[in-house]
């Protein structure tokens, strides 16, 4: 079975899982790539990154504490017994409701735990790196291989839409390690009508400048 007819069965898997009858979100991922290649990452942990606390942004590969992820250059995210866990990213800081996010998961382990956290710190998705190797994901191969440091994707719909407001990361092993996080947002109910009005005055403004033209006089 290739990688990409895993990642469909994996995004179905975790749709029948939802338990609310109004409430969708849907899991896929595609194999990494030594040069990165997903969605341009709106956090790289190149820069300050203030949202992410818990774990160690590291660089580099320190063998039996953490491994550089396939296609992260630079700096990246690890959690674990040496480089601290629980990990906590904060999405409240980017607009809008989040519909949808990716990052790339390295060197995926069976001990890596991912929980995505609503406002209240409720679990509304969790997902182990067992679960993922499960859906298909080979084990048994070193590290730094394509299949076992994939893109993942999380896609929120229906009453799911805009809940995720954090991703929390753990590993009982050395190490979780991650990166190069994108991020789909919607704006906000308020946002889409501030600019639905906008829209209006605009419409209205050029109406009016229409109408007070002055007609040729013809001779």
């Amino acid at each position: 079975m290739s990688f990409m007819k895993v990642a469909k069965v994996a995004g179905l898997a975790a749709l029948l899982c939802s338990t609310s009858a109004n409430a969708a979100i849907i899991l896929s991922y595609d194999e990494g790539n030594a040069v990165y290649s997903g969605p341009a990452p709106v956090i790289d942990f190149e820069s300050a990154t203030p949202a992410f606390s818990g774990g160690s942004i590291v660089t580099g590969t320190l063998p039996a504490t953490y491994t550089q992820p396939l296609g992260s250059t630079g700096f990246y995210g690890s959690v674990g017994p040496l480089s601290g866990t629980p990990g906590i990213l904060d999405l409240t800081t980017i607009p809008g409701d989040i519909a949808a996010f990716s990052f790339i998961w390295g060197s995926v382990d069976f001990t890596n735990n991912l929980n995505v956290l609503d406002a209240s710190d409720n679990v509304i998705f969790s997902l182990t790196g067992r679960q993922l190797l499960d859906f298909g994901a080979p084990g048994g191969l070193p590290y730094t291989t394509e299949e076992l440091n994939p893109i993942v994707t999380l896609t929120f719909t229906d009453g799911d839409l805009g809940l995720a407001r954090s991703i929390e990361f753990s590993s009982t092993n050395n190490s979780f390690e991650f990166d190069n996080f994108a991020v789909n947002a919607v704006p906000e109910p308020a946002t889409w009508a501030f600019m639905i009005f906008g829209f209006g005055a605009v419409g209205t403004a050029m109406r009016r400048r229409r109408s007070t033209k002055p007609a040729l006089k013809l001779a």
